[in-house]
């Protein structure tokens, strides 16, 4: 997964259990607003094969959050996770941007 374990001191700890978890409430955000746009995207936007696929995607990235999450919860020392491991969930949330632009340009 692309998680590290930090030796730092307690403040520096302190900072990167802040920066991981707001960055993971981020891509849980977009993964599920990423769900809702899919729940409304019409055909002509993103055909219904299309959709699946970006749905079973953000399925697959809330998962990969929640187990993120367990670790770090389960580590008795801060955590970082590689930018290699996040760089798939921020492709995921590019994506979601780019269909929301898409869905508002067809109700114009």
């Amino acid at each position: 997964m692309g998680v590290r374990f930090s030796a730092m001191d307690p403040d520096a700890d302190a900072l990167l259990e802040n920066l991981l978890d707001s960055l993971l409430n981020d891509f849980s955000h977009w993964f599920q607003r990423g769900e809702e746009l899919l729940a409304v995207c019409p055909d002509l936007v993103m055909a219904p094969q299309e959709r699946a696929q970006m749905a079973g995607r953000l399925a697959e990235g809330r998962k990969a959050i929640a187990a993120t999450r367990a670790l770090v919860e389960a580590s008795p020392q801060a955590m970082a996770v590689s930018m290699e491991a996040m760089a798939p969930w921020h492709q995921l949330v590019m994506e979601v941007w780019a269909l929301a632009a898409r869905i508002s340009q067809a109700a114009r």
